[in-house]
């Protein structure tokens, strides 16, 4: 939906390690009507979306803003319901799951996925179960609590990106090794569509696709950079 836009200036304030935006004299607040309080760092980008707009407000151009308010009206003090949903992510994570039935591409994942696997065992042992079945093997209980103990404490701004990330990857476990610098955004893109572009090799591609894959590698790109700003607060 596009607004058109209604003020002439936009300014930006610094309170202790809080920015707080205004358009004229009006302070920028969530939909719902909340106060932002962003970290600064968040501060300095939502700003930059905010003074860039000319006429009108093209939400889909403004992707701090989004994962900002995101924050704000959906997950601060939900903190419990995003995480059912991390924990739903990590049972049926994409990287517990590889078919043999095409071994030149089971050979491919097994080589790019495992050590994946491999490092969220020996960091944190946490001892996950790859599935190779049609039908799933349950993952222990305990092993996923310890999983999800790694994030439990995130604020609601860093659940924001972190759970943006799982979502568009269906991985906690690509999510995790990217927050601990075990595999960049570009890298992230290639390992949590492997399968896809094994095929797209193979087979070719089309333009619909195509299409989908670049807003998936858009919005990648985008919470990755979110995530990576609030390590500058």
């Amino acid at each position: 939906m596009m607004l058109n836009k209604k003020w002439e200036k936009v300014t930006l304030k610094k309170t202790k390690d809080i920015g707080i935006i205004y358009l004229d004299a009006k302070e920028l607040k969530s939909p719902e009507g909340r106060r932002l309080n962003l970290p600064y760092s968040i501060s300095e980008k939502v700003f930059i979306e905010w003074k860039e707009v000319k006429d009108k407000i093209y939400p889909d151009k403004m992707p701090f803003y989004a994962y900002s308010v995101t924050a704000v009206d959906k997950i601060l003090n939900k903190e419990n319901k995003i995480l059912q949903n991390l924990e739903s992510i990590l049972n049926m994570d994409l990287i517990l799951f590889r078919s043999k039935d095409d071994e030149e591409l089971y050979d491919y994942i097994e080589d790019l996925w495992e050590p994946f696997l491999e490092w969220i065992n020996l960091q944190f042992n946490c001892k996950l179960i790859v599935n190779y079945e049609l039908f799933p093997a349950k993952q222990n209980k305990n092993e996923v609590s310890k999983c999800l103990s790694l994030v439990k404490n995130f604020d609601h701004f860093k659940f924001s990106g972190f759970s943006h990330i799982v979502n568009l990857t269906s991985s906690f476990i690509l999510g995790l090794a990217f927050l601990y610098k075990k595999i960049d955004l570009h890298e992230l893109y290639k390992t949590a569509l492997a399968e896809e572009l094994f095929q797209i090799k193979k087979w070719g591609s089309d333009e619909i696709s195509e299409a989908r894959r670049k807003n998936i590698k858009k919005e990648i790109s985008e919470a990755c950079e979110f995530l990576n700003c609030l390590r500058k607060k």
